[in-house]
């Protein structure tokens, strides 16, 4: 039931959330990222969307679809010359980067590595960690939201009642 207040106030009253996406897309890159990581390596993804002031997430790009050895090690690294083919796939779909996600095996707290080498190294851009390697259950709390402030410094993203950080958009069924 409190849930259910704090949305209904927050989407009354309150400011649009920092990132919102589709439940139907949620799941997918849940899945994805569970499947791709297998409860004991990272992994990742980019989150894609339009280019206007709210940041919907609309398409997911798994860092492995750019860079197949992208989890090899067992933590994320991206060779930077396959970062074109990221531009492509934004380019073709008239979507941006909105946001990126990865997965850390305990909590969702900003590592050193994270903090020093953002994925897209641009002020405002946001990078989202999911705790336990996505395992279920994934509560709001725990998901870690960072907005990079540029010069590898970050501001993590505090929900509030009028302020939420992320909109799980729909409802699951099943």
């Amino acid at each position: 039931m409190t849930f259910w207040l704090r949305s209904l106030i927050s989407r009354l009253f309150g400011q649009p959330p920092d990132l919102s996406i589709p439940v139907d897309l949620w799941l997918e890159l849940l899945h994805g990222l569970r499947a791709r990581g297998g409860n004991h390596r990272e992994s990742g993804a980019f989150l894609l969307g339009p280019s206007n002031a709210h940041r919907r997430i609309t398409s997911i790009v798994f860092y492995d679809e750019i860079d197949p050895h992208a989890f090899d090690t067992g933590i994320i690294e991206i060779d930077g010359g396959s970062m074109a083919d990221l531009w492509n796939i934004c380019r073709e779909r008239g979507e941006v980067v909105v946001a990126d996600v990865h997965t850390h095996p305990g909590s969702a707290g900003q590592s050193e590595s994270d903090r020093l080498h953002p994925m897209i190294a641009e002020p405002g851009h946001i990078a989202m960690i999911l705790p336990r390697f996505a395992a279920e259950p994934i509560r709001f709390e725990e998901i870690g939201l960072y907005r990079y402030l540029g010069r590898f410094r970050w501001t993590a993203l505090k929900r509030s009642l009028l302020r939420p950080t992320l909109r799980i958009e729909g409802t699951i069924h099943g």
